[in-house]
């Protein structure tokens, strides 16, 4: 469980040191959705290679007006669509990820406060 790079692997390290304060009944979608988070940047770095890939035999390509030509065009010009694709697919399930540990680490901080001031106040009296 070690997250994704940049907001999202500082949003799981922060709701990470909060683990005690997690709420029961969500510590498996937690954990799921950390997990998730893990593997995005690999999955991304693949769909970007392979569209890197598309994108640079596209442009090696001339266009002759041949039938295989025109057939490879059409095979690289899907590639690249899907790998676009992909990527906004790996964009958005990377933002629902961060909107629903952001909403994990709002009451574990909460759960932590109160925890602090119930210890407060059991030392005041």
């Amino acid at each position: 469980m070690s997250c994704a790079a940049g907001e999202l692997k500082d949003l799981c390290a922060r709701l990470r040191a909060l683990e005690a304060w997690w709420r029961a009944a969500e510590v498996d979608t937690i954990r799921a959705c950390m997990d998730e988070a893990d593997v995005l940047p690999e999955r991304q770095s693949a769909v970007q290679e392979e569209l890197r890939l598309a994108e640079d035999k596209l442009a090696l390509l001339k266009p002759d007006e041949t039938r295989a030509t025109q057939d490879r065009w059409r095979e690289l010009q899907r590639t690249v669509t899907a790998s676009r694709k992909s990527l906004g697919d790996l964009a958005t399930a990377s933002n629902a990820l961060y909107a629903a540990l952001g909403i994990e680490l709002w009451w574990a901080r909460t759960a932590h406060w109160k925890n602090g001031v119930a210890r407060i106040n059991a030392e005041q009296d």
